[in-house]
């Protein structure tokens, strides 16, 4: 079993035909939800042309035929995926595209899927919590042809106990009900004007409401606030 906190850079120089050219990282991003896969690609476009997103898809098996298809230099894997895990699916990824780097993420770590990612041939893992500075900096060095495994979660459970029984489930924060209309609300990508015009609050209260829940929901950024919402059934976010 791994530490309980994690905290893992792995840096092995391997040849990047796309940094030797300086030419933009073909990048394909993988998520079921399709907030996420847009947040992701609308950041990247944002970082002076470095990265040009060649697709967005939400399951294993259009990851393959887009990596089939494009070849791209840089897979970006969600790890729970409607129809394969993201770490079983690298295998099969690896065999279409092997010049592809993988850089596996997820809202929800655990010992036992953070070591299963750094077995499975995938060249990173990330928490889609950190920050968006902590999750480029993951991305730059997968796709500059470094290894990247990192995760500093206060608190890892493993998947399972010793016993071979199940972890206990996690406990959902107790969010008031109004809590739960704005994070609904900031799941369909309303603005705060927006979200105070549909509730006939202020602005201000509803920046409030948002402090509230980035601490109880206990994430640093708003992206990380509605993955870590989802995860835990709070809400939903419409997947393609």
């Amino acid at each position: 079993m791994l530490d309980s906190v994690i905290m893992v850079r792995l840096n092995f120089p391997r040849t990047s035909k796309h940094a030797r050219n300086r030419q933009p990282v073909r990048t394909v991003v993988v998520d079921d939800h399709v907030f996420m896969r847009e947040l992701i690609g609308a950041r990247l476009a944002r970082e002076n042309s470095r990265f040009k997103v060649l697709a967005e898809v939400g399951d294993a098996a259009a990851a393959v035929a887009a990596c089939r298809r494009f070849s791209p230099d840089l897979l970006i894997l969600d790890i729970n995926l409607p129809d394969q895990s993201g770490i079983d699916a690298v295998a099969e990824l690896k065999r279409v595209s092997p010049e592809t780097s993988i850089l596996l993420c997820t809202a929800y770590a655990t010992d036992d899927r953070i070591a299963d990612a750094m077995k499975s041939g995938a060249e990173g893992f990330v928490e889609k919590t950190n920050t968006w500075d902590e999750f480029i900096n993951a991305v730059n060095s997968v796709s500059g042809g470094e290894r990247y495994f990192r995760s500093s979660s206060p608190k890892l459970r493993p998947a399972t106990e010793a016993t071979g029984q199940r972890a206990p489930k996690e406990t959902k924060p107790q969010l008031s009900e109004r809590e739960r209309e704005v994070l609904s609300l900031i799941a369909e990508g309303c603005t705060s004007k927006e979200i105070a015009g549909k509730l006939f609050i202020s602005p201000q209260t509803v920046e409030t409401h948002r402090s509230n829940l980035m601490t109880k929901l206990k994430v640093r950024n708003m992206a990380g606030m509605v993955v870590y919402a989802v995860r835990l059934g709070l809400v939903k976010l419409p997947a393609d």
